[in-house]
């Protein structure tokens, strides 16, 4: 399902941030977990062009990649990578997830994976 639901959003006619939205939206759907965020690399940073799951103000963040060591770690790798609950790395997220607005995440697991395009790092 969650196949299908992306691929037939890659042949619509939507606008770009149309399009990007709803692929958060079925990722957090299909994965069953509390937020999604596609983010994109922009020099140093890494800065939000989509999100599920987290309060509207994480769109206008910008993530300096060097002062979060999870971002990195994801951005070192061509593989998804997962970061098991008990995991000491600060989360980028912390205060920015709807069900918690404003308060740390205390006990959860997340994973990430790096994009590239045409070989060079895209978020």
């Amino acid at each position: 399902m969650l196949d299908e639901t992306l691929l037939a959003d890659l042949v619509a006619d939507l606008p770009s941030a149309v399009r990007l939205q709803r692929l958060v939206r079925t990722l957090r759907e299909g994965f069953r977990c509390g937020a999604v965020c596609l983010l994109r690399l922009e020099e140093s940073a890494l800065v939000p062009v989509a999100v599920d799951g987290l309060v509207r103000e994480a769109l206008g963040r910008r993530f300096e990649v060097a002062q979060h060591p999870r971002l990195t770690t994801i951005l070192a790798s061509r593989r998804s990578t997962l970061f098991p609950p008990d995991a000491s790395l600060p989360d980028p997220y912390d205060g920015l997830v709807e069900q918690q607005p404003g308060q740390p995440l205390h006990v959860h697991d997340c994973m990430g994976i790096s994009l590239h395009v045409e070989g060079e790092p895209w978020g």
